[in-house]
């Protein structure tokens, strides 16, 4: 079972519908998140959401209950909140992203994007970012695996040992064009050795 909490973004329907070719998926309100729905979760995966990681304190104070214990994916505010919360800071982009088709620059090697080949496109809704040049302050065991090429904007990562996954763009979006294999890689990794 796939947890999926819902920060009442109008993409959280379309991720279900995406995350539900993989396992079955529930949706929490952040709200109304207990003890029980860890226990009986897989997978925690943050939606997208308006605003800041800051404004959803509830969701905060899941990350750092669920951290450790069972795969987390953190998508667009879900990638900004366990990034913030490691360490890096979180500002304003000079450019607003709504709707946007980019190339990533995208580290072939890493569980996400494994055995994906040509170039990978991914749909961005972001008017925030993270620092780059706060990345020196995450744990070493978090690896950023993919940049935008030109702003250097990092764009996902992944902590193999505590099975946390971030993605700043949507992979639910028809943008994205290999969206669908990216959520196959990160939910394979999840759920090896558990």
């Amino acid at each position: 079972m796939i947890t999926l909490i819902d920060h009442r973004d109008s993409f959280t329907r379309n991720l279900e519908h995406l995350l539900a070719r993989f396992d079955r998926v529930r949706i929490i309100d952040r709200k109304a998140f207990s003890d029980l729905h860890l226990q009986n979760s897989q997978m925690l995966v943050f939606s997208p959401g308006p605003g800041t990681p800051q404004d959803y304190p509830e969701s905060l104070a899941i990350i750092n209950l669920a951290k450790g214990k069972i795969p987390i994916l953190g998508v667009c505010l879900g990638f900004q909140m366990i990034l913030e919360q490691e360490g890096a800071r979180i500002i304003r982009q000079n450019q607003v992203l709504h709707g946007v088709e980019t190339e990533i620059l995208a580290q072939v090697e890493s569980a996400t994007y494994r055995n994906l080949s040509g170039p990978i496109r991914v749909g961005r809704y972001h008017s925030l970012q993270v620092d780059p040049g706060s990345l020196n302050n995450l744990p070493r065991s978090i690896k950023i695996t993919a940049t935008d090429p030109i702003r250097e904007t990092p764009l996902s990562f992944e902590d193999i040992e505590r099975k946390l996954f971030g993605l700043q763009y949507h992979p639910e979006s028809f943008l994205s064009n290999q969206g669908s294999q990216i959520l196959s890689n990160i939910i394979h990794e999840s759920m090896e050795h558990r």
